[in-house]
C-alpha cells in the first residue's frame, strides 16, 4: 500500500471520530490546498484540486484512465475552479478509492506526504532570515545570527562564573544553551 493510501485511510479513521461533515457525508480526508472534499454522496464526489487548473494534461489523462475503469461513469473536470466531479458506481467502488486513485493519478502523493508548515511558522523562518542577513551584514560575513546568540549566551554565562562562581546556577544554564546553539548549527 503506498504512502498516498495510508493517508487517505488514517485521515478517513480521523474523520469518522471527529464530527460530521454535512457536505462530506462520505467522511473523506480532506486535504487543504491539494484535494478537498467539496462534497461525497454514495455515487458522486466533488474535489477540489487546483492541479486541474495547473495541470490540464495530467487532468485529461486521469480523467482518461479513470472512465476507462467501468466503475466510473463520468469524471467532470471544470479548470476554472479546479474542480473534478466524479460519478462512480457505489456497488463496484468505493469513495476512498475514487478518491486516492484521482491524487495519484495527479501526482499529489509528495504534496499529501509533505510536512504541513503553518504560516506563522512561515513567517518566523521569514524573521530569522532577516535577522540572520542583517548580522552578516552588520558583521561583514565574520558571523551569522547563531553565531552571534552563542556567543552572547557563553559571554553572559562566562561572566556569571565569574561573579557568582559554580554556585550560581544561573551561568551553567546559560553555558549550556550556548553549546546547545554551537550544537545545532553544526547539524543544519
Amino acid at each position: 500500500m503506498n504512502n498516498a493510501c495510508i493517508a487517505v485511510a488514517a485521515a478517513a479513521a480521523l474523520l469518522s471520530v471527529s464530527g460530521d461533515r454535512s457536505h462530506n457525508k462520505l467522511k473523506l480526508p480532506s486535504f487543504r490546498g491539494v484535494a478537498e472534499v467539496r462534497s461525497g454522496i454514495p455515487g458522486r464526489l466533488r474535489l477540489y484540486m487546483p492541479a486541474i487548473a495547473t495541470k490540464p494534461e495530467a487532468a485529461k489523462t486521469m480523467k482518461a484512465q479513470l472512465e476507462s475503469t467501468g466503475a466510473i461513469h463520468e469524471v467532470r473536470l471544470n479548470p476554472r475552479t479546479g474542480t473534478a466531479l466524479f460519478l462512480y458506481d457505489p456497488g463496484q467502488v468505493e469513495a476512498a478509492v475514487v478518491e486516492g486513485a484521482a491524487i495519484r493519478l495527479m501526482g499529489l502523493d509528495a504534496a499529501i506526504n509533505r510536512r504541513p508548515v503553518s504560516r506563522m511558522e512561515t513567517g518566523l523562518r521569514t524573521l530569522w532570515e532577516a535577522v540572520n542577513h542583517g548580522v552578516m551584514e552588520a558583521t561583514n560575513g565574520l558571523m551569522d545570527a547563531r553565531m552571534l546568540a552563542g556567543s552572547a549566551l557563553t559571554v553572559a554565562g562566562l561572566r556569571g562564573l565569574v561573579v557568582n562562581g559554580v554556585t550560581g546556577p544561573g551561568a551553567l544554564t546559560l553555558l549550556w544553551w550556548a553549546s546547545n546553539v554551537f550544537r545545532r548549527g553544526s547539524h543544519d
